[in-house]
């Protein structure tokens, strides 16, 4: 979402670093809104916000041009759907403007169901939880192969979770759920691997 001034309709986009704290997606945006009233104000400042800080921080973790059109065309309420916290520092109302700095945490399970069921090719890392599996991994090139894996990976929506790198042997994490599509995905790059104990083993 593109910001733009008008007369009566002023919205400032001065955009406050973002951080990534194991794995939660957040962002801050400074806003200016002018309008009827202030109430009216504040909550085209909040929707602008909400847009503004989706686009900022999911940029990195997908397609830029697809995701654009998606926030674009998805309703200020539907929005609200991914939005785990919220909260508003900075704050200025007057009779007609209302000035803030917004942070917003996103939920990162509801973020990738919708960009994926909306066919945006993304890598939004998932929450942490009990369902993960480890793998065990054999880099013989190693950053060449390290890529390859993680390409493979993103082809499938997720991102390799690196727990451990010693020359060229790493540990990491996945995600239970895509643990099959990965295994046939790597077998068809020409990889192998062998399950052990519930560990997969990956290797050329």
């Amino acid at each position: 979402m593109k910001c733009s001034a008008k007369i009566l309709v002023l919205i400032g986009c001065l955009v406050v670093p973002m951080s990534v704290f194991a794995g939660v997606l957040s962002g801050s945006v400074s806003v200016h809104q002018v309008s009827d009233t202030a109430a009216k104000a504040k909550i085209m400042a909040m929707n602008s916000a909400n847009r503004q800080i989706m686009l900022n921080v999911l940029s990195k973790y997908a397609d830029s041009d697809a995701l654009s059109d998606l926030i674009q065309t998805t309703s200020d309420d539907d929005l609200l759907n991914f939005i785990s916290s919220s909260s508003v520092s900075n704050e200025q109302i007057s009779d007609s403007a209302y000035s803030a700095k917004i942070t917003v945490n996103l939920d990162n399970d509801a973020i990738k169901n919708w960009l994926t069921q909306n066919n945006v090719q993304n890598w939004v890392p998932v929450a942490e939880s009990a369902s993960r599996f480890t793998l065990s991994i054999v880099v013989p090139n190693g950053i060449a192969d390290w890529a390859e894996l993680k390409r493979i990976a993103r082809e499938n929506n997720v991102e390799i979770e690196t727990q451990n790198i010693t020359g060229n042997n790493i540990i990491a994490k996945m995600p239970s759920g895509i643990r099959t599509k990965f295994t046939a995905d790597l077998h068809a790059n020409g990889w192998k691997y062998a399950d052990n104990g519930g560990v997969l083993q990956i290797w050329k």
